[in-house]
């Protein structure tokens, strides 16, 4: 299905829908920037089996793209429709869709209905972000039903309401089983599902990060962020803390041997000038030191490690206080991409996905004015390095395949599943 963009609504559809979108980033401001990550498509009510009400719930899909239907935005209330909003953002941002553990649809057929493991998983996921979304409503949606409506415990993943429902005899109400979100949450074809680009792998990986900060910022001055999202937030982040750490140290190595290069200048006229009439006194100067961080997207890498790294250069934007102008960003495979100086994570655009060879990204770092006092090198190791260590600059190379390979003259920091450690 092509699905038509939004512009295709009413006016008056279309200030609904920009209200509702108001309405989820003012009841949840921590998943505002996940929200801007949506892209709407708009879906005929003609187009679908049974009309709107298929779309009920705005479905979303894995590339996601939010499923809208006319009859359905016109008929359900400003803050329903947000609601569904976030709902159906939690299951994106939760990867619902790579957990779903039952069968796949018959055929992978879209129009084939959904199998009993389909809704079994939709009602389990349901009920892991049923209270992350449902606090603070004096009368919260009876549709999806809270978990203790269900006869199960709160507080659980998807994952265990999808075994503790499996075990029940009885059959689940099928009013219950019959609200549908869609892709976003199986992984299984949908009749409604466009042929729009997708949103990369890599770039919904930049939106999680960037999401679990924000859920990091906003603890440090309200506490109003659900449990579910808490855990959550930490389970993003946590994988790397460490290995943060470890490169943070040594990159705080690195800019203090650039930071204590202090020498003097006549660029600025010292503060003692006055005490020497007629002489012109220099004044100290210290160096802002330059840092280039090179990104291995080559073939060799795989999403995870890619997603590491994307990681790792949200930590070093952060950590290594160093200011954003003087930080840039190369990807790197068998040539150097465009240098970056990105503001935040998810501004980080990514090519490549060819050979290795970090080699064209340190040449591209030191062929940048002002050469740059330090280079971060996130590789797998996979690839050709320089025979000798570039002049005046420091590489700190963080490593993601323990089997990959650094030259002697750079600093080494080697993470795997366990923790990080310096060689």
């Amino acid at each position: 299905m092509s699905g038509l963009p939004l512009d295709e609504l009413p006016p008056g559809l279309l200030r609904k829908w920009a209200a509702a979108r108001v309405w989820a980033a003012h009841r949840a401001p921590y998943l505002a920037s996940a929200l801007l990550t949506l892209d709407p498509v708009v879906v005929p009510d003609t187009e679908i089996t049974g009309g709107g009400a298929a779309l009920r719930r705005f479905p979303a899909d894995v590339g996601w793209h939010l499923h809208i239907s006319p009859a359905e935005l016109e008929r359900q209330s400003v803050p329903r429709i947000g609601f569904w909003v976030l709902h159906q953002l939690a299951h994106l941002l939760r990867e619902h869709a790579a957990q779903y553990p039952g069968a796949a649809a018959p055929d992978a057929a879209p129009g084939a209905g959904r199998t009993p493991d389909q809704r079994r998983w939709n009602v389990a996921a349901d009920a892991e972000i049923y209270d992350d979304l449902s606090i603070g409503w004096l009368e919260p949606p009876a549709d999806p039903p809270p978990p203790h409506a269900l006869a199960l415990p709160a507080g659980r993943l998807a994952r265990r309401y999808w075994e503790l429902l499996r075990e029940r005899a009885e059959p689940i109400d099928p009013a219950v089983t019959a609200g549908d979100c869609g892709n976003g949450c199986d992984g299984q074809p949908r009749p409604w599902n466009c042929d729009w680009p997708p949103l990369s792998r890599t770039s919904a990986r930049l939106t999680a990060l960037e999401t679990a900060r924000r859920v990091r910022e906003h603890l440090r001055t309200r506490e109003d962020v659900p449990g579910g999202w808490r855990r959550w937030a930490d389970e993003i982040l946590q994988p790397t803390v460490n290995w943060r750490r470890q490169l943070a140290t040594q990159i705080r190595r690195s800019i203090a041997h650039t930071a204590g290069r202090v020498d003097f200048t006549y660029r600025r006229p010292s503060r003692r000038a006055a005490s020497s009439p007629g002489a012109v006194l220099p004044s100290l100067h210290q160096p802002l030191p330059v840092v280039t961080v090179l990104i291995d997207t080559s073939g060799s890498m795989s999403d995870e490690m890619l997603g590491r790294c994307l990681a790792e250069v949200d930590g070093v934007l952060r950590a290594a206080g160093v200011g954003r102008d003087r930080l840039t960003v190369i990807s790197v495979d068998a040539q150097a991409y465009q240098a970056q100086t990105p503001r935040r994570l998810a501004d980080l655009r990514l090519g490549g996905g060819g050979g290795t060879d970090i080699r064209a990204g340190i040449d591209a770092a030191l062929a940048r004015r002002p050469v740059p006092d330090l280079i971060i090198a996130l590789t797998d190791g996979h690839t050709p390095w320089p025979d000798d260590p570039p002049p005046r600059t420091r590489v700190v190379a963080g490593l993601l395949d323990p089997a990959g390979q650094t030259p002697g003259w750079a600093t080494t920091v080697v993470i795997s599943d366990e923790r990080p450690r310096t060689v």
